[in-house]
């Protein structure tokens, strides 16, 4: 653990980089269970021991040091802070942590490049210099222990200042993951469908259509999936920190009778052939 002067001078490191502290103080919890009518055992646990963190457990403001010193400690800067948590020696009830800003991503949140940064520091870094933090709707983030913080790591953090990806092979990496996994649950279903109407159109035969589709392989569907995708110029977006998506219906438009009458069995794609 740092000392109180090197303390202070990573607080004021960090203060200086996009990113907010919080205050964070473990609820207390039950340590076993008692019979009924017996007193039940609580402990206050050690801030130092969580290997990860609930947004919904950090605070703008320190209960312990409003017991200390009253309500006035509400309004403290972060300097103000980590000095009186060392001379009260209240580490062990209360931190003052550093969540940056671009290293956090959610449902409705963020982006995927702020996502992969956070993955990419929790495969370098680990507890309690950094912890992992999650919340509501699939928010993800890092949490940073000024205490432990280290010049690689504040080195990388003031570097996303510049260029807001930490690594580029990360970044894609997560972003396949993303592409595969609304692929499977969604884009899929949605391609097969645009393809069975599509050839519906083509041929005027549902029961033919649908033959058509349960045919294809799944290399096969998503080759021609890319394929078109690539004629109409049609690229995955993020929609925020943990979504992607991409246009089915302009892709669809993309579909030309050749590539449709490929589908289906050779003597049925002859008899829909123009004379």
């Amino acid at each position: 653990m740092l000392g109180s002067s090197q303390l202070l001078s990573s607080v004021q490191s960090l203060s200086e980089l996009s990113g907010n502290f919080y205050f964070y103080e473990p609820r207390r919890e039950i340590v076993r269970s008692a019979p009924l009518c017996s007193p039940i055992e609580w402990r206050q646990p050690s801030p130092n021991e969580a290997e990860s963190l609930g947004l919904g457990e950090l605070s703008s403001y320190s209960l312990e040091l409003c017991r200390e010193l009253g309500s006035s400690v509400t309004k403290l800067s972060p300097e103000e802070a980590v000095t009186l948590l060392c001379e009260r020696k209240l580490w062990q009830q209360c931190s003052l942590l550093w969540l940056p800003s671009y290293c956090m991503g959610g449902d409705y949140c963020g982006s995927t490049h702020h996502v992969a940064n956070a993955r990419y520091l929790l495969s370098r870094f680990s507890s309690p210099e950094l912890r992992e933090c999650g919340g509501g709707y699939g928010s993800q983030c890092i949490i940073v222990d000024p205490r432990y913080l280290s010049e690689e790591l504040l080195e990388l953090l003031q570097s996303l200042e510049n260029y807001p990806v930490l690594c580029e092979d990360e970044l894609s990496s997560y972003e396949l993951e993303l592409q595969e996994e609304t692929w499977q649950h969604t884009v899929r279903r949605e391609w097969e469908n645009a393809l069975e109407s599509a050839l519906l159109e083509l041929s005027d035969n549902e029961e033919l259509a649908e033959n058509a589709i349960e045919s294809l392989s799944e290399d096969a569907l998503f080759s021609l999936f890319s394929h078109c995708a690539e004629l109409s110029n049609t690229y995955w977006e993020a929609e925020s920190g943990t979504t992607v998506y991409i246009d089915v219906d302009r892709i669809a438009q993309s579909l030309s009778s050749e590539l449709l009458l490929e589908l289906l069995p050779l003597e049925i794609s002859r008899s829909l052939l123009p004379l």
